[in-house]
């Protein structure tokens, strides 16, 4: 377990895993606009099936700069830890929970827009900030204690 609490390196590791949530929906995102555009077109509403084919490229341009925009600003405060596989790992398994509880509050709760998009966002932000230095084997703080413990003179 951590041995000090590290707020801005906790803050940036659930920004991280926004952003890997935000890269995980890129394809799927894509996908949509292009398998629903041309459903929609065969059913004979092409304006509908413009709208949606260049509402989910948009979307997906969107969440492209929001990945590049939160690791380029946000990847040099996390801890030393996330440049190891199981950062990387956690990031990307707490970025698709988060990606398939937005899925749900959009499919399926009758919640307002904004709450179907900030509720899950926010939890991913908890989940990610809730988890440096307590998975996947590492701790008294992982890497960085690891290292100063191997680094420590040999007696």
């Amino acid at each position: 377990m951590i041995g000090r609490f590290d707020v801005i390196g906790r803050g940036a590791f659930g920004l991280l895993c926004i952003a890997g949530m935000s890269l995980e929906a890129i394809p799927v995102l894509v996908t949509v606009g292009i398998v629903g555009g041309i459903g929609i077109a065969l059913d004979g509403n092409l304006d509908r099936a413009l709208a949606v084919w260049l509402g989910s490229w948009a979307a997906a341009g969107f969440a492209g700069m929001l990945f590049a925009a939160i690791t380029y600003g946000f990847w040099p405060l996390a801890s030393d830890w996330i440049i190891e596989w199981p950062g990387y790992v956690t990031a990307f398994s707490i970025g698709g929970c988060g990606l398939a509880f937005m899925a749900l509050t959009v499919f399926v709760t009758g919640w307002p827009l904004a709450l179907e998009v900030l509720v899950p966002l926010a939890a991913t932000f908890v989940a990610g900030f809730s988890v440096p230095g307590r998975f996947l084997g590492l701790r008294a703080g992982g890497l960085p204690a690891r290292a100063a413990k191997e680094m420590a003179p040999r007696r």
